[in-house]
């Protein structure tokens, strides 16, 4: 399906409550047609890169600009390019004589809107996508409505009537804080791959997030700003035995101010989803952990398990489509006992959705398999063996277990 797109550059009055700037006009880019529908969509500068410009002034009435002898990229991520600005401010219109008699016509406007207007249907529509998070990587832009409108609709029109939705989730996209919705609290949504190769996890995950970045795992994208995150534990780990119902793994990790950070996790058998809490700052003299169980959590039987050492190297993705958010989680773990056995894996990890208009939960697991089908076809190219499973960390520590007569 054909998707037309247009970046719109306008006052940041439109969006954030500032003194607007006196008869702003906006200007509409057009970029490389696209396809499907998108919950989000993230520009690089190479994106911005468009050949058919308009302007449409504070009146409603657009024009467009002569075409530029060759495309130009428009935005530089965090300011308008050297070039578009020159074209701009020297550039007549089409039809008129001279350059633009606009002073500085850009000064006050930013990547305010993508417009991704859908052409083959019985009723054409158009997605509205805010402006939400701007890096020096680039922008990103997350869908806040959609509109129906007639095929002959006018560019001003469009646009004016795209400002009217611009409210649609509004403190959802221009607060970066309010961003996200856990649709699940409470509950760990993981997939597991587990190594059966020796690999450098640290190789692999490079290789992830190369393959993420040049367009390999179709329909996903980095998260701007928190591509990649490094992760070290030491891990003081303790089986609950009984009773049935509150079985599980709770662990104590270590802090560098002395106290820890105390996982809980619920679950009789391996699953996709596990009940996860915490507690943080928990203060255990002497590192009593036994004794800090014992009071704490009186109605419970635990058993001890090795320690273990844990490095992990996530990569962190998003879905363009449905707006949700995962980890791709490469660890190494090493336990502390006399054998120091080791255990590596990937791990795709549900995090978050970002909020959106048609958010929806149903698609978290077909999304969660779909990236792990990507994880596994990445292995297979590197020649690693693998296994999809989900082994928990407390499995490991059982067979360890097992393996010493503990």
């Amino acid at each position: 399906m054909a998707v037309t797109r247009r970046l719109v550059f306008a006052d940041v009055a439109h969006q954030y409550s500032v003194a607007p700037a006196a008869d702003a006009s906006a200007f509409v880019a057009e970029l490389a047609a696209g396809n499907g529908t998108r919950a989000m969509e993230f520009l690089r500068r190479e994106d911005t890169v468009a050949r058919a410009f308009t302007v449409v002034d504070a009146a409603g009435t657009e024009r467009a600009l002569t075409a530029p002898t060759k495309p130009l990229t428009t935005w530089a991520c965090t300011e308008f390019t050297e070039e578009f600005t020159a074209y701009v401010r020297s550039s007549p219109r089409a039809g008129e004589e001279g350059p633009n008699p606009l002073d500085d016509p850009l000064a006050a406007l930013g990547p305010l809107m993508l417009l991704r207007t859908h052409h083959d249907n019985e009723q054409p529509f158009t997605e509205v996508l805010m402006c939400s998070r701007t890096r020096t990587l680039g922008t990103l832009f997350t869908r806040v409505a959609q509109f129906p409108h007639s095929a002959a609709i006018g560019l001003a029109e469009l646009v004016a009537t795209a400002v009217k939705h611009r409210t649609h989730l509004e403190d959802y996209v221009r607060i970066e804080s309010n961003a996200y919705l856990s649709y699940e609290q409470g509950v760990e949504i993981e997939q597991k791959v587990t190594l059966t190769d020796e690999v450098s996890i640290w190789s692999l995950t490079k290789d992830i997030w190369t393959a993420v970045e040049n367009g390999d795992f179709p329909g996903f994208i980095t998260d701007p700003g928190y591509e990649l995150t490094r992760w070290h534990f030491v891990q003081h780990n303790f089986e609950v035995l009984a009773p049935a119902e509150e079985v599980g793994h709770y662990a104590f990790q270590e802090n560098p101010d002395g106290r820890y950070q105390l996982k809980m996790k619920k679950f009789s058998a391996d699953a996709l989803r596990r009940e996860e809490t915490f507690r943080k700052g928990v203060e255990v003299p002497a590192a009593d952990f036994e004794g800090y169980l014992a009071r704490e959590f009186p109605a419970l039987r635990f058993r001890r398990l090795p320690g273990f050492r844990r490095t992990r190297f996530d990569v962190n993705v998003q879905s363009v489509t449905t707006g949700h958010s995962f980890g791709i989680e490469t660890d190494e773990v090493t336990t502390s006992d006399v054998a120091g056995r080791t255990l590596r894996q990937v791990e795709m990890e549900y995090l978050e959705t970002r909020r959106h208009a048609g958010m929806d939960a149903a698609s978290i697991d077909s999304e969660l398999n779909r990236l792990t089908d990507l994880v596994e076809a990445l292995l297979a190219r590197r020649g690693i063996g693998a296994e999809r499973n989900l082994y928990s960390k407390l499995s490991f520590l059982r067979d360890c277990s097992s393996a010493t007569g503990r």
